[in-house]
């Protein structure tokens, strides 16, 4: 299994001796396409008048995929943006962004910045009170909205609604009969744009030329887990210098195939597509809708792919998923293949590649996968494994939101265990990035463009500041080769009773690594005399499994509940359990009757747990388990989109997990 690679992070975690402080510094890049300190709408520009008619974005509408040009992708920013200033939106100004991927969003946010505002996006299944909140906080009068779920939201505003005064709507399906006279078409919104005369042509291009890259071009709000969201202060500098570690580290190719999946309200989407897109420069890609994503990435094959640690889970998920169903011949096969593929370079490797993980690359649109990239947590060391078996050169990329991309791996080093080391840094952006681990193993970071601070935040961002240091608030070690190793954030390393120490995101990175599961959260503190688990089960592949052996439910809860679906988890976590310290191992674990929801505040919009409203939440399960019952009568109230609630009553199967 995994435990040679996994086990120096478990040894680490377990060390009660504080690690002594330890800096590591790295290094200037030498790839030639650097931001040179220009803004992301002079970069737009200066590439538009290089590549002129080539591809920049590529739509499929209507099963056809439809291309846009530098020179067509300039000419529309410029009419949006004389557009936008007949709207009011000046210099300094912050426009909110309410959509999944489209090309739109992309030409919006770049004509916002050619004016010297700022843009903010929004996960496109936000609350209302959430965009109330952010609405209020950047003090944003236009608002984009995708369609008429989204322009609804904009309308219920309760709070700030007096402040917005354009509402700008991509997809008109539904909006027909609507007559709030701040609602605009984007098609009107180009027509406005068209109507500019040269003089104001002139007059946008020279505002353009004398723009500063210190201003800023992106509010990229938290999650706001321990309070309100905070917005994170994007700059120009910011965004290109980070775009340029990427393409620095990891030789990233001149028109490199890219599909914009991760929604642009996360900082990663900002530095990947709308930074990386200008600079590499991309061919960015989007499609046609959220459902069609797995079908057109097969059909795009991109080189370069980012995608969360939960994606990425749930692809290898789906090969999983999909052997379930098939003839076991077949199934055999596969796991054979698997096999050969991970000692790469042997003759089995090439037979199985022939046989087998060709076709399952080409399956998963992995095909002529490149650039390979995971971020936003953690992930078992397994997962990568599967991934490098089938061909795919997965990697990690840590950062943070407020400093951008600090570490990957990248070179000729790969380590799934790690984080890898520090990217390379734009010489004409700033110092090489440096970093620092302290005695409470909290990482610190300095160099390259900073951080620009919380917006209208003073306090906030002081406190995260160390002698002009970024305090990143997560749990760093390192490996005897000098790498990079998570333990968690500070917050959320625990200790169990009499102070032994235990990894929860360890166990629950190597729960996500079944296909079986979809979240997990370990549960242990100072007042706990050992470890317990409460798993959030993927109903789609342990419903096929159930189905697999004739077992009847009907419902996500009854699902959740069978014995049979516990005694397949109890093997999952044996497993775990023999990779762990005593103390550390997992006694007990239950599954939660309902799927945790970011709606209902369980999940951050990124799908990160949020651990205290859960622990609050189901307190009484939590006591159960640790009290020896082997069942708890659990009420859990549900709140759907469109703000109804239910209320699901469960009887929840407590599973011991007996000592190994």
């Amino acid at each position: 299994m995994n435990a040679r690679v996994e086990e120096p992070v478990v040894a680490e975690v377990a060390s009660a001796s504080a690690q002594p402080v330890r800096r590591v510094s790295g290094s200037h890049g030498t790839d030639p396409r650097s931001g040179r300190r220009r803004t992301l709408p002079q970069l737009l520009l200066a590439q538009a008048e290089r590549y002129g008619d080539r591809p920049f974005l590529r739509a499929k509408r209507h099963g056809i995929w439809q291309s846009t040009s530098w020179k067509q992708v300039v000419a529309t920013v410029l009419q949006l943006s004389h557009a936008l200033r007949q709207r009011g939106v000046r210099e300094g100004d912050v426009v909110v962004m309410l959509s999944e991927n489209l090309p739109e969003l992309y030409l919006l946010q770049y004509a916002t910045q050619a004016l010297g505002a700022a843009v903010t996006c929004l996960y496109p299944d936000a609350a209302p009170h959430e965009l109330d909140y952010i609405v209020g906080h950047s003090g944003a009068h236009l608002v984009v909205a995708q369609d008429q779920e989204q322009v609804d939201k904009a309308l219920a505003l309760t709070e700030h609604a007096q402040q917005v005064r354009t509402i700008v709507y991509l997809e008109d399906r539904g909006l027909w009969n609507y007559d709030d006279p701040r609602l605009t078409p984007y098609p009107s919104l180009l027509a406005e744009g068209a109507r500019a005369t040269p003089e104001d042509g002139r007059a946008l291009r020279e505002h353009i030329a004398q723009a500063s890259d210190e201003s800023v071009a992106v509010l990229c709000y938290t999650s706001g887990t321990t309070g309100k969201p905070k917005g994170v202060i994007l700059t120009h500098r910011y965004l290109t210098d980070n775009a340029y570690r990427v393409i620095a580290s990891f030789g990233v190719p001149e028109h490199t195939v890219y599909l914009s999946y991760i929604s642009p309200a996360w900082a990663a989407e900002q530095i990947t597509g709308l930074a990386l897109g200008l600079m590499a420069p991309s061919i960015i890609h989007f499609s046609e809708k959220p459902a069609t994503v797995q079908a057109d990435l097969r059909e795009i094959g991109p080189q370069f792919l980012l995608f969360t640690p939960r994606q990425w889970e749930m692809m290898a998920s789906s090969v999983a998923a999909a052997m379930l169903d098939a003839k076991p011949w077949r199934q055999r096969l596969v796991d054979w293949a698997l096999k050969a593929g991970a000692r790469r370079g042997s003759w089995r490797a090439r037979i199985a590649e022939v046989l087998a993980l060709r076709a399952i690359r080409d399956n998963l649109g992995l095909k002529h996968a490149r650039i390979a990239l995971s971020a936003g947590s953690g992930m078992s060391a397994e997962v990568f494994r599967r991934f490098h078996a089938m061909g795919v050169p997965l990697r990690n990329l840590y950062g943070s939101t407020e400093y951008g991309l600090i570490t990957a791996h990248w070179g000729g080093s790969f380590h799934p265990a790690t984080l890898g080391r520090l990217l390379q840094v734009d010489p004409q952006v700033g110092a090489p990035l440096e970093v620092e681990v302290g005695a409470d193993e909290q990482l610190l970071v300095r160099g390259a463009s900073g951080f620009a601070g919380y917006f209208r935040d003073a306090a906030a961002t002081a406190a995260v500041l160390r002698d002009g240091a970024f305090a990143t608030g997560d749990a760093i070690r390192f490996d005897e080769g000098g790498e990079f190793i998570f333990l968690d954030r500070v917050k959320d390393l625990r200790r169990l009773a009499g102070g032994r120490p235990f990894p929860p995101q360890f166990i629950e990175n190597q729960l996500r690594a079944s296909p079986y599961i979809r979240d997990a959260i370990a549960i242990g503190d100072a007042s706990r005399p050992h470890v317990t688990v409460l798993i959030n089960i993927d109903q789609a592949i342990v419903g096929r499994y159930a189905e697999g052996r004739s077992l009847a439910w009907s419902t996500f809860a009854d699902l959740s509940q069978l014995p049979e679906v516990h005694a397949l988890l109890r093997e999952t976590l044996v497993a775990i359990n023999e990779q762990l310290d005593g103390h550390a191992r997992v006694r007990c674990f239950a599954t939660f009757p309902k799927e945790l929801d970011a709606d209902d505040d369980e999940l951050t919009r990124s799908r990160k747990l949020r651990r205290d409203v859960i622990e609050q939440r189901y307190a009484a399960l939590i006591d159960a388990m640790y009290a020896g019952a082997s069942s708890c009568p659990l009420d859990v109230v549900v709140q759907y989109r469109d703000g109804t609630r239910a209320r699901v009553h469960q009887e929840v199967r407590i599973t011991p997990i007996e000592a190994s």
